[in-house]
């Protein structure tokens, strides 16, 4: 009853359109129609003024959540390319450490799938790296940091033998 009350009335707010998003995706385990329901909410906050202008943390908790549903279902797509691009949206808009630490070793994890040139790809890796390193060294997590250490001191190794 109340999905269909939801469907006769358009969404107001960013809220009501990521409500109508999770119920359209529990309904359905496909994940392209995950992918249209959580572009609906971001298109929702792109053409309305009033979403696009507010820089609230429930506004930028949704989106990071719409941006993070999608990648993560390119990322099972097999679609590295596009799980990036929504990983770094999810970055631009992430409210927490938490979410920032989450979005960058997401996309740390798919860095190696996407379709770019060695030197490139290294050089993304060294700036993922740089940023997650500042997160680690201020909550003093050594294990992390000394994986993210050695990753981005490989990586630039790599990144010079490359540039010869």
């Amino acid at each position: 009853m109340r999905t269909e009350k939801q469907k006769s009335t358009s969404p107001q707010n960013i809220m009501q359109v990521f409500q109508m998003a999770n119920l359209e995706v529990a309904e359905s385990n496909n994940v392209d129609d995950m992918i249209g329901a959580y572009d609906r909410v971001i298109k929702f906050c792109s053409s309305s003024a009033e979403c696009r202008n507010e820089t609230s943390t429930k506004r930028n908790v949704l989106l990071y959540w719409a941006y993070s549903n999608i990648a993560k279902s390119y990322k099972s797509k097999n679609k590295p390319d596009e799980a990036s691009k929504y990983y770094e949206k999810a970055l631009s808009v992430a409210v927490s450490k938490l979410q920032k630490t989450l979005a960058l070793e997401a996309l740390l994890n798919i860095c190696d799938k996407e379709n770019l040139k060695l030197v490139d790809k290294c050089r993304k890796i060294i700036r993922i790296s740089n940023e997650l390193i500042d997160i680690y060294r201020h909550d003093k997590n050594n294990k992390d940091l000394k994986r993210i250490v050695n990753l981005s001191e490989k990586t630039l190794e790599i990144l010079k033998k490359a540039e010869i």
